[in-house]
């Protein structure tokens, strides 16, 4: 926000002033309608009209700001209230949609733009982390996949170096070979 000239129309008077003016004047017809109000309200200096509207822009910003700062604040205490009692993003969404309605219907669009705003974030943020669980949960079942193979690949390799430990020793008279049928049979499960 660009500085304001000391000398600037409405400058010295006091910030509820200002507001007060802002608000009753805003959409009314210059010279008579601002005039008259203004006039009402206790302001002595009257304005040129080049200094109202000068004034106007001002306010304009700062009221903009104002209610940037209101909704942000707005959507922390939904948030916040929203993780302590439970409420799940879905019924976050639609209750800032539901705002969104409410002052796009009392004629306050750029609250209504900020609502929607800050619903469809809220929305896609809620998106994003469903998707990161269900890759984590496909990662995590990769794994597990991976695990039981690697399983099966070292037990079904400690079954052929035990029949090829079986077969030398058959080869070299060690074990009898009536035998050697039954211990295959026992290295690969047939028997117990």
């Amino acid at each position: 926000m660009k500085k304001t000239r000391i000398d600037a129309w409405g400058a010295d008077l006091p910030e509820k002033i200002q507001w007060d003016c802002y608000d009753l004047c805003r959409a009314l017809p210059w010279p008579q309608g601002v005039l008259d109000q203004l006039g009402a309200i206790g302001v002595q200096r009257l304005p040129t009209r080049a200094g109202w509207y000068r004034f106007l822009g001002r306010m304009r910003q700062a009221d903009a700001e104002r209610r940037i700062e209101k909704i942000a604040q707005s959507v922390a205490e939904a948030q916040d209230v929203a993780d302590r009692h439970g409420i799940r993003d879905k019924v976050f969404v639609e209750t800032l949609k539901t705002l969104a309605i409410d002052r796009a219907m009392s004629g306050d669009n750029k609250a209504a733009l900020s609502f929607a705003g800050a619903a469809a974030a809220v929305w896609d943020r809620a998106q994003k982390e469903k998707e990161l669980e269900l890759k984590a949960a496909r990662q995590r079942t990769a794994d597990e996949q991976l695990k039981l193979a690697r399983e099966k690949f070292e037990a079904a390799e400690r079954r052929l170096a035990a029949m090829a430990e079986l077969s030398d020793a058959a080869r070299g008279g060690k074990v009898d070979p009536a035998k050697v049928a039954d211990e295959i049979d026992r290295i690969l499960g047939r028997k117990k």
